[in-house]
């Protein structure tokens, strides 16, 4: 694929620069990525590009960085994209030619279209991206859809950078939370009246409140043992249950457009015994203690010094150990992490099969382990992303540690940690044990979000005048309402911690999904009335240095702003950047006749054109299918 038009410009100015340093400063020690990295955008006033690489050079030669700079400027040579330099403040800038410049970004936005933007950097390389792991006894509630929305975007964006990208589910079928439901479908009811996940997490509640009330240890520590046989009558039906949850669940997930390629199962980790294979390793590397006495007794260990050079968030922890293994044989949340993860990586092989659960409404078949079915390409990455709340920071650094502790700092480096603020409800979590999600004639469930946006959604919708097929008023509607939410949910920095708010997440004006769907849709309006039809070559004579420039240099950029999305892990990058380039397609369709621009009509409906073909692509890339209507 070729470079960016923004990179490009920037590789030449670098060249530039480098060739003006080296006429007059012989023997000076510097390269062009040394100029590459002092490269940024100046106020517009001052230019298109700058560098402060004056500054550097100014400290090795003890010259001031304005007589550098001043070189520099007096020497730097124009090419085809670059044609004015000047000296500011110890600064370089530079600025670009317009009408050359337009030329290369509008004619390479007309001949990638829907791969504008997208790049090779993450070819030959496979990641899992894993989310969003909701236990299979509930509902998917708001806090999920944010799990749900980062993990698929974050998948989007890594594959348009050519990422081989697995996007995977663990399903946590066992456990108390498990014992507990199996529980209440023994002793509350076992005949669902609604939408099987939802019906589950209502029962949840209620075996809560019931355990408030009466002793249940007995009888949860029987299931409990019962479950441990996986071919028991106890297992069976807990699988059998999950499933059914599941199932309604992924309806949930594909309402929002969020689809998996595999589920690994936590029963079937177990039948595939991966913990004892990945403890075997960790006690062959050492890294495992056993005490005999004191605090730990007839546990299993790592100790804290051992793993704290590799975890500088760790050093002064309290802690003298972290049981992996408690006394009573029960595996730790670490423990079972550090085997799955050992089986992402191919470190330990598993003897999983894989069946088909279902055929997802993208066109595509979700597999899951299975106890019979057939051996598939799963795992063996070179990268996982684990979208996981930050409350289990302290945790994943522990198991990355183990990996550099048994020699395995590939691995260490390879296990990503995408660490998302929680959801709350007006100070309160979002609890499934307590039952918080539920409300009084509505739930903070993913179901009744979606249902209200598209109630919402549709009022708008239904009084659009451009909108000349009533029967698209509620495929437009679903789409509008899902622009709201997961903008919503991305646009904020995934560490930060989101109270929600109904009106927030139904909001379709402002900084929202909603807003850059419509930019999308007035500009598809646009062309069809200037009648437009793409050319075989641009001539940008026409371009001006307004909005019409401003537009273009931004479009320029998009490729750059997907590269540091996906280096980042950011969504909120390419949020950000399509409020940007709404906001400056209306400045141009506002400032700027375009179809009856005269002379400039043609080349106006072209920057029309390539804006619309960047917003949809931006869009695609956070999971919102641009609107040719709205």
């Amino acid at each position: 694929m070729p470079s960016s038009p923004s990179a490009q410009a920037k590789s030449e100015f670098a060249e530039i620069v480098l060739a003006a340093v080296k006429f007059g400063f012989e023997g000076v020690e510097i390269g062009i990525d040394d100029v590459s990295a002092s490269i940024s955008i100046p106020k517009s006033e001052m230019g298109d590009l700058c560098t402060s690489i004056a500054f550097r050079l100014g400290k090795m030669m003890k010259k001031s960085p304005r007589e550098v700079a001043i070189h520099i400027s007096t020497n730097a040579k124009p090419t085809r994209l670059l044609k004015n330099f000047s000296e500011a403040n110890g600064y370089v800038n530079a600025v670009l030619d317009e009408k050359e410049y337009s030329k290369l970004v509008l004619q390479q936005v007309i001949a990638e279209k829907e791969c504008y933007g997208a790049s090779d950097s993450g070819k030959g390389k496979k990641v899992i991206v894993e989310f969003p792991s909701v236990n299979p006894n509930k509902p998917w509630h708001v806090g999920h859809v944010r799990n749900a929305v980062l993990g698929a975007s974050i998948s989007n964006i890594l594959k348009f950078v050519s990422f081989n990208v697995e996007r995977e589910d663990y399903i946590d079928d066992l456990g108390l939370q498990m014992a507990e439901s199996l529980w209440g479908w023994m002793n509350i009811s076992s005949k669902p009246d609604k939408k099987f996940d939802q019906w589950m997490g209502e029962q949840y509640v209620l075996v809560n409140k019931e355990m408030e009330k009466q002793n249940m240890k007995k009888d949860l520590d029987l299931i409990l043992k019962k479950l441990e046989n996986l071919d028991s009558e106890e297992s069976r039906t807990v699988r059998e249950l999950a499933e059914r949850c599941v199932r309604a669940q992924l309806e949930t997930a594909m309402a929002y457009g969020v689809y998996h390629d595999v589920m690994i199962w936590e029963s079937d980790i177990v039948r595939a015994k991966l913990l004892e294979k990945a403890l075997k390793l960790a006690d062959m590397k050492g890294i495992l203690d056993k005490p005999t006495d004191g605090k730990y007794a007839h546990s299993t260990v790592v100790k804290m010094h051992k793993i704290a050079r590799f975890a500088k968030e760790l050093i002064g922890n309290e802690e003298e150990a972290k049981v992996i293994v408690r006394s009573n044989g029960a595996a730790t949340y670490i423990a079972k992490d550090f085997a799955f993860h050992s089986w992402k990586f191919g470190l330990i092989d598993s003897a999983f099969r894989y069946s088909k659960f279902i055929d997802q409404d993208n066109g595509k078949p979700l597999y899951f382990t299975s106890k019979s079915g057939e051996e598939m390409e799963f795992g063996k990455v070179d990268l996982a992303i684990n979208i996981i709340d930050v409350r289990q920071k302290y945790e994943q650094q522990i198991m990355k540690a183990m990996f550099s502790l048994i020699g395995e700092e590939k691995i260490a480096e390879g296990i990503i940690h995408f660490a998302y603020g929680r959801v709350t409800i007006k100070g309160s979590d979002l609890s499934t044990r307590s039952g918080s999600w539920m409300g009084d004639g509505k739930n903070f469930t993913a179901d009744d979000l979606l249902r209200e946006a598209k109630e919402v959604a549709h009022k708008i919708v239904s009084q659009s005048e451009s909108i000349s097929d009533k029967s698209s008023f509620d495929s437009i509607s679903n789409s509008v309402a899902l622009a709201a939410i997961k903008f919503e949910f991305l646009k904020f920095a995934a560490e930060s911690e989101i109270v929600f708010s109904w009106d927030k997440a139904l909001t379709f004006e402002g900084d929202s999904g909603p807003y850059c769907s419509y930019t999308h849709a007035r500009a598809t309006r646009v062309l069809e009335k200037g009648a437009f039809e793409i050319p075989k070559s641009v001539d940008a004579d026409k371009v001006e240095r307004g909005a019409d420039f401003e537009l273009i240099k931004l479009i320029g950029s998009f490729n750059e702003m997907v590269e540091k999305a996906a280096r980042e892990y950011r969504p909120n990058v390419i949020t950000d950047y399509l409020l940007n380039l709404s906001s400056l397609f209306s400045k141009f369709y506002e400032k700027m006749p375009i179809i009856t621009g005269g002379e400039s009509k043609e080349v106006r409906l072209a920057i029309t054109y390539c804006a619309k073909q960047t917003l949809g692509n931006a869009l695609r890339l956070i999971g919102i299918e641009p609107l040719e209507r709205m």
